[in-house]
């Protein structure tokens, strides 16, 4: 793991505990700011983390339930409150694409009540928000859900999504030689993989200078 990410985490996990200490020792101040400073926090520490190689159930789900949480005080805040937090990234062309930009976000958010917490609607207000810090926070928590899915049935979300629509799932393997090859889940097939060659790179015929 690269000691820079290592690094961030660390600053990230140690600044969420600090904020979580100074509420414990004071638990009368207002709890606003406090879920502000977790939310931010807790957003930077989960988009640090790596994805470990051999992990256990608990560790899956102690990230689950960070992510969790973080997601329910989100819902203690206003649109307003959320937007100061996480401002919705400027992208006007959403239309031109087919994808969500700040006028798609800026619609739904004008179907809530700005001065009142976001409550229930979180999901959705989540998913419809244009931000990429909050995207990768989205994916993640998808990924822990999915991992703790795959614990319980040996297939993630997506796997089981796929089969019960018929569409076939591969899985990356490697032989012996170290030669990668594709296998189809569904028929046990397997197929070789080959490396593109960039179309900028030209064989030299003969014998070159």
């Amino acid at each position: 793991m690269p000691r820079i990410a290592a690094d961030k985490r660390d600053i990230y996990l140690n600044a969420f505990l600090r904020v979580i200490e100074n509420w414990l020792d004071d638990p009368e101040q207002e709890y606003k700011p406090v879920f502000k400073k977790l939310i931010v926090y807790g957003v930077k520490y989960i988009n640090a983390l790596e994805k470990a190689q051999n992990y256990t159930r608990g560790n899956v789900e102690n990230k689950f339930g960070l992510a969790d949480t973080i997601t329910s005080m989100m819902a203690e805040l206003t649109p307003k409150e959320f937007m100061n937090l996480f401002p919705i990234s400027k992208e006007y062309d959403g239309h031109k694409w087919g994808t969500k930009d700040y006028f798609y976000t800026m619609k739904c958010i004008r179907e809530l009540n700005p001065d009142k917490p976001i409550g229930e609607k979180i999901d959705d207000f989540l998913w419809n928000y244009v931000n990429h810090e909050v995207s990768v926070f989205l994916v993640n928590l998808l990924c822990f859900a999915s991992d703790l899915r795959r614990f319980d049935t040996g297939k993630g979300i997506m796997e089981e999504f796929c089969e019960q629509n018929g569409i076939p799932t591969y899985s990356l393997y490697k032989d012996g030689t170290g030669k990668k090859y594709l296998l189809n889940n569904q028929t046990g097939r397997t197929m070789g993989v080959r490396k593109v060659r960039p179309k900028y790179l030209r064989v030299l015929k003969g014998g070159g200078h």
